[in-house]
């Protein structure tokens, strides 16, 4: 006996659309025939009045024995799907080398009802083309059915016992008791000769074909069916906090122990019940803490998770004062407290007393920003230990008429008061600094001596602008022992100025020192406040918050940076502020470097949107202020991050732009998503920009892991294929659902389910009507192993009977036993979540990746998920 799945009505069967109007199917809820004699259904949708769909479908001999004529007798159903407001039109069946239908008895519809059917005689090998059409203008979905006719007991086969049936019901009608359709072979309501006559003709066919039985293994949990307990990601958490993770929509298997969980690498012992499993109390460290979990539901489904918290101890004290009288500030004052190593981490409250306490701060340096009404602004970092935290809340100071926001007049014009600033010829490419000693013994922060102004000839690859003039020059910022430097700008904009931009980049001594992840985790921050727009953008970020792969290891120096604000176009004061602070102790300086701040003039503003309906991406622009005077171009690029300088090689795409366009909004100009394939390694982002100071920046394509996903199984060829896909869809997002079960995983996952009651023989029986034939031959191994012996002894030989499965499952071949059992160093397996996609971005998610894919399978109405498989 073959089992098929609900989207497959035969083997290589196909759907050719008829012109626009055909629709691929719809993923609406199977309805459940269990018990019925239906032995294939295939799913459909009929969008428009005129639409129709043709299936293209044989019956092949392996899967059919013939009547005594050497043909069979098939019924055909063509019946609305369930919510649908379909009323199906007549069925029509023909060879595909003749144009005359060879459907029999047929049962034509009414306005209202929502069945069509239809008889036709059939024979193995030959090609057929069903044709399904819509009926007094209704559209929906619908589910075209295909039984023996005859087949009245359901058991796939016409034999004596139907006719004994049919015989039994004679004369009853539709709503008499006893009438089933089974018999009623024509569908013309009553049971009678014709209907004997029928199923006598059809006397011995038969077929292996089943529906196949969903298999609570490869059913999916959807998103967030298991989640951390009680625990924040984004915030501050006590160290005394339980630990645990609870799951809706399924159970824990306290049988297998709940799963394996590990706090920093250390497993630590759990408390199992069907919803929840807790590692307990006092179990985080002030600090960060991953936690994992892997474990089993009462299905026998592999449960994943991996969380990063953090905690702490360290109440963190914190006073708001003003710039000019230091007084507390009573107005409402927002007080963010962020963690430099992940500014995503942070508490956040509201003071009308100057004052308050954040909790649960771990021991490592923070960020602390306070904002107020009249676009204030302070900052201060510091280790949380620090007994106090006074921030200064500032307000504009009055601009300096002296234009020097390229350094040209020294530091004219700039509020320095005693921070250490240096002005020296710009250096574009990886600086070099005398003076950095190499790294001192573990534990031991070595002091060195202040760091020089960056010069040429350093250890990285230099790029266009070491030779220009003079008169390029940059400000270097630097600390003076422990604690923060600060310095600011008060300026006015020329009218016609649509923004400000600000160049910079943070160099610390820190990193070559070999301090990289440690509490000395010195920090910068930049920003831009706009007091006529009202705006502000900032950059705040730490040593160990940007990552070592930020920096240039021999320098300690980062990339050129960018932050940059809209402002009022009529002219605007405008304020930047800068600071840079040694964190911990006053060793090992760090500096802020600022190329430029640049007031930008240039018209066309682009953007980037994914387009979920055609697929791809979306351009837009907008002239700025009037009529384009200077034609242009918008460039489209991958990049590693939202910045100009993040290109990363040649435009997948170029708009011009003449000279002329009118001012305002233009576009969408679509992007096809075939395009946006071969991603460059690195990308994180798609940027358009028609000069460096106007780029439109949008995220990547992304995909999230449900909790019955191991992201480690992954391939990254795999990866490749979905996110090219997601591009051709425009679709953002998507989830993989679950990843694929090893043999050892397959061989536990069955061993459960047939050990899931007492009765191990009604065990086999249900997981026999689950399983194809590959899977059914290693619940032979069970059976063979255990004939005899009850649960308890099952349970206690687990180990033995479990290994003699796996050896089975390999010899039939996983991917055989369950479309989602293979090695992952052989085959990666995944299933994509399908409702993240709707009616119009599905079709051309499937078109990009198919070709690509060793299988493809459509489960939407049985999983609710896209089946990918891919050879490493």
């Amino acid at each position: 006996m073959k089992k098929r799945y609900l989207a497959a009505l035969v083997p290589l069967a196909l759907v050719v659309p008829l012109g626009p109007t055909a629709a691929s199917a719809a993923p609406v809820a199977p309805i459940d025939r269990s018990g019925t004699p239906a032995f294939a259904v295939s799913p459909g949708e009929l969008r428009t009045a005129e639409a129709q769909d043709r299936l293209v479908f044989s019956l092949p001999a392996a899967d059919y024995t013939p009547n005594a004529h050497g043909d069979v007798l098939v019924g055909f159903s063509a019946e609305a799907a369930s919510g649908s407001g379909l009323n199906p039109g007549i069925i029509r069946v023909r060879k595909t080398t003749e144009t005359a239908d060879i459907l029999g008895a047929h049962t034509i519809n009414s306005p209202g009802e929502a069945s069509d059917f239809g008889l036709a005689t059939l024979c193995t090998g030959v090609n057929y083309e069903i044709q399904i059409k819509t009926n007094f203008n209704t559209t929906g979905g619908y589910e075209l059915v295909k039984v023996l006719v005859g087949d009245a007991n359901a058991d796939f086969v016409v034999d004596a016992a139907d006719l004994a049936v049919i015989g039994g019901l004679q004369g009853r009608h539709t709503g008499d008791p006893g009438y089933t359709p089974w018999a009623d072979t024509d569908r013309d309501g009553v049971i009678d000769a014709d209907d004997t006559a029928r199923a006598n003709r059809n006397l011995g066919a038969a077929t292996s074909l089943r529906l196949a039985v969903d298999n609570p293994l490869d059913q999916a949990l959807p998103d967030g069916a298991l989640q951390l307990a009680g625990l924040s990601a984004t915030g501050f958490n006590p160290t005394s906090a339980e630990v645990a993770y609870t799951l809706t929509g399924a159970l824990f298997d306290a049988d297998q122990g709940g799963g394996s969980f590990t706090v920093n690498g250390n497993p630590v012992p759990t408390t199992v019940t069907p919803g929840r499993i807790s590692a307990g109390t006092n179990r985080l460290v002030s600090g960060k803490n991953v936690i994992s979990f892997k474990g089993y539901d009462t299905a026998g489904r592999p449960l994943y998770r991996t969380d990063t918290v953090w905690a702490g101890n360290t109440s963190v004290p914190v006073r708001v004062v003003d710039d000019v009288n230091h007084v507390l500030v009573t107005d409402p004052v927002t007080v963010r407290v962020s963690l430099s190593d992940n500014l995503a981490v942070f508490a956040e409250a509201t003071t009308t007393t100057g004052t308050l306490t954040i909790p649960n701060v771990p021991a490592r340096t923070i960020l602390v920003k306070a904002t107020a009404s009249g676009n204030r602004l302070g900052v201060l970092g510091d280790f949380s230990s620090r007994p106090l935290f006074m921030i200064e809340l500032h307000g504009f100071k009055d601009p300096s008429p002296i234009k020097n926001n390229d350094f040209s007049q020294g530091t004219a014009g700039w509020n320095t008061g005693g921070a250490p600033v240096q002005v020296s010829d710009h250096v574009e490419g990886i600086p070099h600094f005398a003076g950095l000693d190499a790294a001192p013994p573990v534990g031991q922060h070595a002091e060195a001596p202040l760091m020089t102004p960056a010069s040429q000839g350093g250890t990285g690859q230099q790029v266009a602008g070491l030779n220009a003039p003079v008169t390029d020059k940059d400000l270097t910022l630097g600390t003076a022992g422990q604690g923060e430097q600060s310095i600011s700008r008060a300026f006015q904009t020329d009218p016609d100025v649509v923004a400000v931009k600000i160049r910079f980049r943070f160099i610390t001594s820190e990193v070559p020192g070999g301090y990289f992840g440690s509490q000395y985790n010195d920090y910068y921050r930049v920003s831009i406040r706009s007091q006529q727009g009202g705006d502000s953008t900032v950059e705040t970020n730490s040593m160990n918050g940007l990552g070592l792969g930020a920096f240039d290891y021999g320098s300690g120096a980062t990339a050129w940076r960018e932050l940059k604000l809209k402002v009022d176009k009529k002219g605007d004061t405008i304020q930047v502020d800068l600071g840079v602070a040694n964190v911990a102790d006053g060793l090992l300086d760090s500096q802020v470097v600022v190329d430029f701040v640049e007031e930008i003039k240039d018209q066309i503003e682009p953007k980037l949107t994914w387009n979920s309906t055609q697929g791809g991406l979306d351009l837009n622009y907008e002239i700025k202020d009037h009529d384009l005077e200077q034609a242009g171009t918008i460039d489209v690029y991958f990049a590693s991050g939202a910045g100009y300088e993040s290109r990363l090689g040649t435009p997948v795409f170029s708009q011009a732009v003449p000279a002329g366009t009118t001012v305002g909004a233009h576009g969408p100009i679509r992007i096809a998503g075939n395009l946006l394939a071969g991603d460059p390694a690195g990308t994180t982002h798609l940027i358009a920009t028609s000069s460096p100071n106007q780029v439109g920046a949008i995220p990547d394509v992304t995909i999230g892991y449900g909790p019955n996903a191991n992201a480690a199984v992954v391939s990254a060829g795999m990866i490749d294929v979905i996110k090219d896909g997601l591009r051709a869809a425009g679709q953002s997002s998507a989830s993989i659902n679950s990843t694929a079960r090893n043999a050892n995983d397959q061989a536990r996952a069955m061993f459960q389910n047939l050990t899931s009651t007492n009765n191990l023989q009604a065990n086999i029986n249900a997981q026999n009507n689950i399983y194809g034939a590959a899977g059914r031959a290693v619940i032979t191994v069970f059976a063979n192993q255990t004939a005899g012996h009850d649960r308890a002894w099952a349970v206690a030989n687990q180990a033995t009977i479990r290994a003699a499965m796996e050896t089975e499952i390999n010899n039939q071949g996983p991917t055989n036993v369950s479309h989602h059992a293979a090695d992952p160093a052989v085959l990666s397996v995944v299933d994509v979540g399908a409702s993240a996609f709707n009616a119009t971005n599905g079709p051309l998610f499937v078109a990009s990746v198919t070709p690509r894919l060793t299988r493809f399978i459509d489960e939407r109405h049985q999983n609710s998920c896209y089946h990918l498989e891919l050879h490493v």
